[in-house]
């Protein structure tokens, strides 16, 4: 077992040897995880999944290595319609222990061999994302069409019918925004937020949702039984009778004749005439089509050459008033021979080693490309020394220019932590995602996902805050 605080290996009873820390708040830690673990589990499986997402979340927080309760939050997640958070506990979860009884191992390997799910995971959190500005914009006609794409893409996705449901609330179509409600307690049967929405239209949020079966009534032909038929007497009276009867069979065999002659061949006319046109329509699509693609590639071409031109110019005399690659090359030399190996890293940064037209150039390039590293190490050591002094945005430029020298996860995690000292999260947050998904080094990853938790529970009561404008909206629309 390691220790919590400090890292190093303790005894199971005892104390630990580096830090002292007493190992019995580690026991209590792991069995106050387990406790909400298990609380999460049986509201999962009662379907309370908002709940159960709660719970799983504390489970985390006192044990970031309880494999099964990240797991289970992953399955929450996927359930309603989250898959990339779902996607993001697994891959935690099968770095933390990639064995092959280890489920979300096989459940990222499932997402990973078909990249359709990852496209619907992001088309999904676009369209939601625009819909949802437009809600705030107060644009909801266009919100609607976008949240209804969202739905028909991913139709479990909770929030998205919580949006919805807001949407018909602020337009007064309560019995639609009950409908979706109802989508809702379908998949999270104890949504609070649907449940409270709910009471505020008048509706029952206890009701079970129930499919109505469309009955389908046929025409009563009872009173058909009750009519007899009509005796063959003619009376030769009533000769107007007979003339009205010729009448109309003349008028149907003139009717007849029209449909049999006249029409189809007004209709052959027309096909004749609707085949040439699309010929000739073809014919002049097929024409510009060919001119367009000319043109695209006299277009590539001439891209590729003057590419090529401002190369060869940068390289002689620089661009725009600034040095060439020759005169760059020359200072890095000079920076190199003095032991400025930033400064020589700076100026190399500058040379593209392919485009240098001599075998002497390059070799000089390639002598001194070890000023990336020292370059890398010596900024390194500068921002972390600005870092233990608290002078955080010193320590931000010198890490981001180690890290664009030489990438390092180590050197990725510091400058997170320092754009969360800044309170600056959005700007670290890509960095932690980053070395979860690609850094090898555990014990760097579950630190990362530390953070990462943090920031997405911040997310999370921003969006919940953000939540409550439009539900107040919807509440004022219904009463008028």
């Amino acid at each position: 077992m390691k220790c919590l605080k400090c890292g190093q290996k303790v005894r199971v009873p005892g104390s630990c040897p580096s830090c002292g820390f007493n190992n019995k708040h580690i026991d209590k830690a792991l069995n106050t995880a387990n406790y909400f673990y298990n609380a999460g589990l049986e509201k999962a499986q009662l379907f309370d999944l908002s709940g159960a997402r709660e719970l799983l979340k504390k489970a985390l927080y006192f044990n970031k290595r309880h494999i099964e309760a990240r797991n289970l939050l992953g399955l929450v997640y996927y359930e309603t319609g989250e898959g990339g958070r779902a996607y993001q506990e697994w891959l935690i979860s099968a770095k933390l222990d990639p064995s092959e009884t280890n489920p979300a191992v096989t459940y990222v390997k499932r997402m990973k061999e078909h990249p359709a799910v990852f496209e619907s995971i992001n088309e999904t959190a676009k369209k939601y994302n625009q819909a949802l500005s437009y809600a705030k914009q107060g644009s909801d006609d266009l919100a609607l069409i976008q949240i209804k794409k969202v739905l028909s893409l991913t139709p479990k996705f909770v929030n998205g019918h919580l949006l919805l449901a807001l949407l018909h609330m602020r337009a007064g179509d309560n019995k639609a925004a009950e409908l979706d409600l109802n989508n809702v307690l379908s998949v999270d049967r104890y949504n609070t937020r649907a449940r409270r929405y709910l009471r505020q239209i008048g509706g029952n949020a206890e009701k079970e949702i129930e499919s109505v079966a469309t009955v389908i009534q046929k025409p009563d032909s009872d009173n058909l039984k009750n009519v007899r038929p009509v005796d063959h007497y003619e009376d030769p009276n009533k000769e107007t009778w007979k003339q009205f009867v010729y009448m109309l069979i003349g008028l149907a065999i003139g009717v007849i004749v029209m449909f049999v002659l006249v029409i189809p061949s007004v209709r052959a006319g027309a096909s004749v005439d609707y085949n040439s046109l699309k010929t000739e329509y073809n014919e002049t699509v097929d024409q510009k089509d060919s001119e367009i693609s000319t043109l695209k590639q006299d277009k590539k071409a001439l891209k590729e050459e003057n590419s090529s031109l401002k190369k060869s110019l940068k390289v002689y005399e620089g661009s725009e008033g600034e040095d060439s690659m020759y005169d760059c090359l020359i200072k890095a030399n000079d920076a190199y021979q003095s032991g400025d190996y930033i400064k020589c890293a700076d100026y190399l940064s500058e040379v593209d080693p392919e485009a240098l037209p001599s075998d002497t150039s390059k070799n000089l390039y390639s002598s001194m490309e070890d000023a990336f590293d020292k370059a890398a190490s010596q900024l390194y050591e500068s921002g972390m020394e600005y870092s233990r002094n608290y002078k955080y945005d010193k320590a931000l430029q010198d890490l981001e220019d180690s890290y664009k020298y030489k990438k390092d996860y180590n050197t990725l995690y510091e400058l997170a932590m320092c754009y969360k000292q800044l309170n600056k999260g959005d700007g670290g947050k890509a960095y932690f995602y980053l070395i979860i998904n690609e850094c090898e080094d555990r014990e760097l990853v579950v630190k990362s996902a530390n953070y990462g938790l943090d920031l997405q529970v911040k997310d999370a009561e921003e969006a919940a805050k953000t939540a409550e404008k439009p539900e107040t909206e919807g509440r004022d629309s219904s009463k008028e």
